[in-house]
């Protein structure tokens, strides 16, 4: 539900239920904090037990509350919760942060309490922070609110953050003042029996000062929702995600490679990176990251200029670049000339731009205008030399001027000391917002952010739909339907085909062989080798039981081969078994699955096929709905994928199939719930042709086609 949260953080007055004089409790540190950090609005403790807390008059009950009372903080027993929340819908009291623990995270009896807590809220329309949180704190122009027991209290800024943690909020906002970074709304969800991060998304994109938003999350309260939200989102401000955890394993068997190699961090990487969010790791890559992101400026591409007095560091910072495949271009002979007007002749007049130990605030200044014009971002690394005529902060001020001249190109500074001597420059450029970094690898690092998430920004707004060809779903609806009507949880080959048929999707040239003269009329047909093999929706993996026989030519070797499977056949006790031959195709081998998440439903996989895709674990996710852009970054972003472009006298493999492939398979997971998991592997990429060559289905019946 999309909630009117205005009154939650913009609130004109704030009851504390619960408020106590007693030194340590909760309810009495959130009523000083509200009143510690300036909150221009009215404050209301409520308690039976006072006529007065910390010199605001205490109100016996919720019931007898001004009218006007917008936002009630609880701080109370968790018995008592339930009745409090019922008290503020009756005064109607629609904005609540219910800080009491002890329910879903305590065990059945909390569980139970947070199952009537959330009928409230739906009986009474609440907008409700919590439970088991820390609080909510908000500061902006004319609005300064701490409704939490944080030591912390904002400095304000342009970064939104949400945390499913309290302490870690809490340790990250303490990180977040000693790296300069400017918090303006801090949200700590806690269980989320009411409000999600989804809620709080949809007010921050609206937030005009809102310039960037970093979540850290434990799971997803709504992952599609989630997905809608970030999608318009990232089109005009920066995600930065900190996902920690991971979801649980499925309960079902996994019988498919696609099930054994989808880990759930690896769909936690896709989800969120077809979301548009730029996922960290770990803090300190939080750190970096928003540091160069809370100006909101991004450059336009990816070719980066570095100024240096000191050469070495400029080569460290340059090969930093190459590596991360940051463009650092040669400056055309126009600019070096300009560059020589005013740098000794010993200078650098490449790019780098060595500018020697001598060059002060005016050299630095000049460059660094002349240079910017004609790239997109700029890394200055400026270490004061033993001797210096000048404060230091001269050069913050002459990079200052430059932006003021070019305030759409991202300046990073990198100051090669910690020592006080960089102190002033340091603060000087925190007061506009210019990231400083000690080490130019870091500055790099933070260059790398920016082109990132430029790119995740320019995809946003290019980004296709999928794939909405009507194919039917008659086909494999009836399929499906006759398999678990008989109990099966899989399909024959012949099942599958006709499924990916339906879909658009090739399949090998195959037919299932009642006689061996039906097989030498196959393999006379194919004019060139064929594969006999043996078929039941029971075998899920063929090679480990001697049931597949290649490089078949002759008519002899396919006597042999016929007799030896349906021996194997008898062997296996599967009565029902069938001998399957198919026309060998050579190419290039790849395995394209479907799997499902229990938090983000249908992934595709694609990855390098065959029998060592386990041990490699060389592939990519998608999470459904996946559109073709979608799927060539997919395929793409392999570590193999060189070995699908052009080499030793093969052609490159056409990629459009491989995208036909991935989005059709994604539509068919979503047509067809009733899929557990799917394996083509191999798919078999030829210069004719791309086709499905091996098909394993499996199909969980208690999800029935829609």
């Amino acid at each position: 539900m999309e909630n009117e949260l205005t009154k939650l953080l913009r609130p004109h007055a704030v009851a504390v239920v619960g408020a106590s004089p007693r030194e340590g409790s909760v309810a009495g540190t959130i009523l000083r904090n509200l009143q510690a950090c300036g909150f221009a609005g009215d404050i209301y403790p409520v308690n039976p037990k006072y006529e007065t807390v910390q010199g605001f008059s205490c109100y016996p009950s919720i019931s007898q509350l001004p009218d006007m009372t917008d936002l009630a903080i609880l701080a109370i027993n968790r018995n008592l919760v339930l009745q409090a929340v019922e008290a503020c819908g009756e005064r109607g009291i629609r904005n609540l942060v219910i800080i009491t623990a002890g329910f879903k995270e305590a065990g059945a009896e909390g569980e139970r309490l947070e199952e009537s807590l959330r009928d409230l809220i739906a009986r009474y329309d609440l907008n409700v922070v919590g439970p088991n949180c820390m609080g909510i704190i908000h500061r902006s122009e004319g609005v300064k609110l701490n409704a939490s027991f944080s030591r912390w209290f904002l400095t304000g800024g342009g970064i939104g953050f949400i945390s499913q943690s309290g302490s870690l909020g809490e340790t990250l906002l303490e990180t977040f003042e000693d790296a300069g970074l400017g918090v303006s709304t801090f949200i700590n969800l806690g269980n989320r029996a009411g409000l999600t991060e989804n809620d709080f998304l949809r007010q921050l994109a609206d937030d005009p000062q809102c310039r960037a938003i970093f979540l850290y999350l434990e799971s997803f309260a709504e992952p599609n929702e989630f997905r809608r939200i970030l999608e318009r989102i990232n089109q005009d401000k920066p995600v930065v995600v900190l996902k920690a955890g991971r979801t649980e394993a499925g309960a079902a068997a996994v019988a498919s490679h696609t099930g054994s190699l989808a880990s759930p961090d690896a769909i936690v990487d896709a989800f969120l990176r077809q979301c548009g969010a730029l996922r960290v790791t770990t803090i300190d890559e939080a750190l970096s990251a928003l540091r160069v992101l809370q100006k909101g400026i991004l450059p336009a591409g990816n070719r980066v200029v570095i100024l240096t007095n000191a050469g070495g560091a400029g080569i460290i910072a340059a090969d930093a670049c190459e590596r991360l495949g940051i463009d650092v271009p040669a400056l055309s002979e126009d600019v070096r000339a300009k560059l020589r007007e005013f740098l000794p002749p010993e200078a650098g007049y490449g790019n780098p731009v060595d500018m020697i130990a001598t060059a002060g605030s005016n050299d630095y200044e000049r460059a660094l205008e002349t240079t910017l014009a004609s790239v997109d971002a700029a890394i200055v690394i400026f270490r004061p030399p033993m001797v210096y005529h000048e404060p230091v902060e001269n050069v913050a001020d002459g990079i200052l001027r430059v932006l003021a001249k070019m305030p759409d190109k991202p300046v990073l500074v990198c100051t090669l000391s910690r020592s006080g001597m960089v102190t002033p420059l340091v603060e000087r450029l925190q007061e506009e917002w210019i990231p400083s970094y000690v080490m130019p690898e870091t500055a790099v690092s933070a260059v790398d952010v920016l082109c990132r998430v430029k790119a995740l920004e320019v995809a946003a707004q290019q980004a296709d739909e999928a794939m909405s060809e009507p194919y039917s779903m008659a086909a494999a609806h009836r399929i499906l339907g006759q398999a678990v009507a008989e109990g099966r949880t899989g399909l024959t080959f012949g099942e599958g085909a006709e499924i990916l048929s339906s879909y658009g999707l090739s399949v090998c040239p195959f037919a299932y062989l009642k006689s061996l003269e039906e097989g030498v009329c196959f393999l006379k047909q194919a004019s060139g080798p064929i594969v006999l093999k043996i078929d039941s929706p029971k075998l899920l993996h063929r090679f480990e039981f001697n049931a597949v026989i290649t490089d078949i030519e002759a008519n002899g070797d396919l006597v042999e081969a016929y007799l030896k499977l349906r021996e194997t056949i008898d062997s296996l006790h599967m009565p029902d078994a069938r001998i399957l031959a198919q026309k060998m195709l050579t190419g290039r081998e790849l395995i394209i699955g479907l799997d499902r998440d229990p938090s983000f439903g249908p992934a595709i996989m694609f990855g390098i096929g065959g029998t060592l895709v386990e041990a490699l674990r060389d592939v990519s996710f998608g999470v459904s709905p996946i559109s073709r852009s979608e799927a060539e970054t997919m395929i793409r972003s392999i570590r193999a994928f060189p070995l699908l472009e052009a080499f030793r006298g093969q052609p490159a493999v056409d990629l459009e199939p491989l995208i036909d492939i991935i989005t059709k398979l994604s539509q068919l997971a979503v047509d067809c719930p009733s899929v557990a998991e799917l394996d083509l592997n191999p798919v078999i990429a030829t210069p004719d042709g791309t086709y499905a060559v091996d098909i394993l289905f499996r199909i969980d019946p208690t999800n029935p086609a829609r």
